[in-house]
């Protein structure tokens, strides 16, 4: 039996949201039949094994044939003659929500077909691995992957799916559609007054007001790279507080958490963390954070997402998604204090640097849930960002007058080198993602590529559209992978 359905989950517009057994015998294989030829060989069956004294002489005639019948050959026999009506039969009324790009099921798999949802989705796919069903199956499939976060969430669903199944959902998170670059423009924080945040000391900076700058909606943006244009692609929740939040993705969802609500002295600091599905097109919460931050670092680490620092704040905390709670974990060394830092991933743990940090390098283990300190970088220049490609930190730093240089760390040998500069007329920060074996760099007035292979590091000379929406806010890119058509949503 099919679980009872939830009510429909995703809207359209962005929105909040187991003694002794005696040991079996094996039995002979059978033929498979039909229903319509299993029906038909029971009916032939049992007449033919009517006791003798009901068997008529012959020539001779009953008056009545249905008084021969038993009651059970009576619905059988009415059973052939449903199967044997043209057209359709055996198909459930009413049509799935998502679209699917699997051949339709054979006959077999219409005969049982509880609709399927989130909450039917384990008996569909073991019936179709039964039957050798595959189009079922990966129907089934591509419903787990597309909602992976409620998957992950629900310790009945997932507990029940071997390794390879669970591995095979995540996969279908990247692997059938077009790995895009995007961008986010998150509001400058010093558009807004920080009396909120420091314990009534006041600025002299005005609050931000809606006639400053930014658009009523904010819109996350892809690159084309084909047509070289940007092209929106959502809309973000107004829910969502952009000012100062984190972000990053992880399982091909956008997370962004913390930041700043509200502007003057009414502004506080946000603990609440939305999520973007790309493959259904929809916008959600998850559990939030234990601390309110902004100017927090939001990374993903072994498919959990690490919070680090904010301001005026040196803890760090851990989502898991399958259990749905935000846990404490190392906090960062005294003296560090992590404002408007960096944080990146590289061969399982974590990087920190910038900002407050100035040049100085940290590392989080999570086996041993510590930080330690890493080698200083030769450059005492202000950092712009820093990235993780092929078991090397990129670090961009801004020198005045020239551009970007770009300092690369070893963090198998731990030692620093210059990789490349970047001239810009005005050195504004650059804000950079990895797709692939490149790096793109973006402000407001260029889109660089900076490509590793081999060895080699380099600058693209090729000409790629800056971001075309004004020159306010900042510009974070990020990478995510989108369907090969529509969006696939489904009732959960």
């Amino acid at each position: 039996m099919a679980a009872p359905q939830a009510p429909a989950g995703p809207v359209q517009s962005p929105s909040m949201k187991q003694g002794a057994q005696p040991i079996p015998q094996p039995r002979q294989r059978r033929r498979k039949r039909s229903i319509a030829q299993s029906s038909e060989h029971i009916l032939t069956q049992e007449i033919t094994q009517q006791p003798q004294g009901q068997v008529l002489k012959e020539g001779a005639r009953p008056t009545d044939s249905r008084d021969i019948l038993t009651e059970k050959q009576k619905e059988t026999q009415k059973l052939m003659v449903f199967l044997q009506k043209p057209g359709s039969w055996g198909v459930v009324e009413g049509s799935q929500k998502y679209c699917s790009q699997a051949s339709q099921p054979s006959t077999t798999a219409a005969l049982w077909p509880p609709k399927l949802d989130l909450g039917s989705c384990l008996e569909v796919l073991a019936f179709a691995q039964q039957h050798g069903e595959l189009g079922l199956a990966q129907e089934a499939y591509a419903l787990m992957s597309n909602n992976l976060l409620h998957v992950l969430g629900d310790p009945h669903l997932y507990r029940q799916l071997s390794g390879a199944d669970r591995e095979r959902i995540l996969n279908l998170r990247t692997c059938q559609g077009q790995t895009v670059l995007g961008v986010l423009v998150l509001p400058s924080l010093y558009q807004v007054s920080r009396s909120g945040l420091t314990r009534g000391l006041h600025s002299e900076e005005a609050p931000a007001t809606k006639s400053e700058h930014l658009p009523l909606h904010t819109y996350l943006h892809v690159f084309n790279p084909q047509e070289n244009v940007w092209r929106p692609l959502t809309q973000v929740p107004e829910e969502v507080p952009l000012r100062g939040c984190g972000l990053c993705t992880m399982h091909n969802y956008l997370f962004l958490a913390g930041g700043i609500r509200g502007s003057g002295a009414k502004a506080v600091c946000s603990n609440k963390v939305f999520c973007y599905n790309p493959l259904t097109n929809i916008w959600s919460q998850v559990r939030p954070m234990q601390q309110a931050r902004a100017q927090l670092k939001l990374v993903a680490l072994d498919g959990m997402l690490y919070a680090i620092g904010g301001e005026c704040l040196y803890s760090m905390e851990r989502y898991d998604p399958r259990t749905d709670t935000w846990t404490l974990r190392a906090s960062l060394p005294e003296g560090t204090f992590p404002v408007a830092h960096e944080a990146v991933v590289c061969r399982g743990e974590i990087y920190v640097t910038g900002g407050h940090l100035f040049y100085r390098l940290l590392r989080y283990s999570p086996v041993k849930d510590s930080w330690d300190e890493c080698p200083y970088s030769a450059s005492h220049r202000r950092s712009s960002d820093m990235v993780a490609l092929g078991g090397f930190l990129y670090r961009f730093d801004l020198l005045r007058g020239v551009g970007a240089a770009v300092m690369r760390y070893n963090t198998v040998t731990g030692s620093w080198s210059r990789a490349a500069s970047l001239p810009l007329p005005d050195p504004a920060p650059l804000h950079c993602t990895v797709l692939g074996n490149t790096i793109y760099c973006l402000n407001h007035q260029v889109t660089a590529t900076f490509t590793v292979s081999e060895g080699t590091a380099l600058f693209q000379a090729k000409e790629l559209q800056p971001f075309p929406l004004g020159s306010k806010g900042v510009l974070y890119p990020f990478t995510l992978t989108l369907p090969p058509k529509t969006w696939l949503q489904t009732t959960i």
